[in-house]
């Protein structure tokens, strides 16, 4: 007979924790019954790391390629937000992008409470629930909105042409999808060399 142990404070953190790449928010806590005192003694324990107001780590979980996205969309603080510009295409993995920073997008005039972040940066939009997929179930933009978000970011055309292509291949893209987007990015590179290429 398989005896059913108690559960400790700990045990429901990791296991809420465990669907979030190893990350737990206050808010998180608040709904679970849990004191927010607690996690900061799991900081003092070395059982926890304090990230930014609102927002803790795990260390029993080891660190992954994920970490950083899931802590983007924690910065954003806001229920609706997505991973989405060129971070977006390399979660996707659709292009072989370097993303600077991780755009986040969140509804128009949401402000983002947190300190200004150097690895993440905010973007405005309203996002439908067809928006949105999910990676590791980090939110992220679907790919059609991902490729038209870089373009509009000025992502190199070459890497452009790539997502584009790899999402179609991958059938990410409805019949439309694809040659609006080629368009818009053509217009894209016409402008950038009517500017650049024009005569004083």
């Amino acid at each position: 007979m398989v005896m059913n142990l108690p559960t400790t404070t700990y045990d429901r953190l990791v296991e809420l924790a465990a669907t979030q790449h190893g990350f737990v928010r206050t808010t998180d806590v608040d709904v679970m019954e849990i004191s927010q005192g607690y996690l900061r003694k799991l900081v003092q324990a070395g059982r926890a790391r304090h990230l930014f107001r609102g927002v803790y780590r795990l260390t029993a979980f080891p660190t992954t390629p994920l970490d950083e996205f899931q802590e983007a969309i924690f910065w954003a603080a806001n229920d609706g937000a997505a991973i989405g510009g060129e971070a977006a295409l390399l979660l996707l993995e659709l292009a072989d992008v370097n993303p600077r920073r991780i755009e986040v997008v969140v509804p128009p005039g949401h402000r983002i409470r947190r300190q200004e972040n150097l690895r993440f940066k905010r973007l405005a939009g309203s996002l439908r629930e067809r928006d949105i997929d999910f990676v590791g179930n980090i939110p992220v933009v679907a790919a059609p909105l991902a490729i038209a978000q870089a373009i509009r970011g000025g992502t190199q055309s070459s890497l452009v042409h790539q997502a584009i292509t790899t999402a179609r291949r991958r059938d990410l893209l409805d019949q439309l999808d694809e040659p609006k987007l080629r368009v818009a990015l053509d217009e894209r590179d016409d402008r950038a060399t009517g500017i650049h290429g024009a005569k004083p």
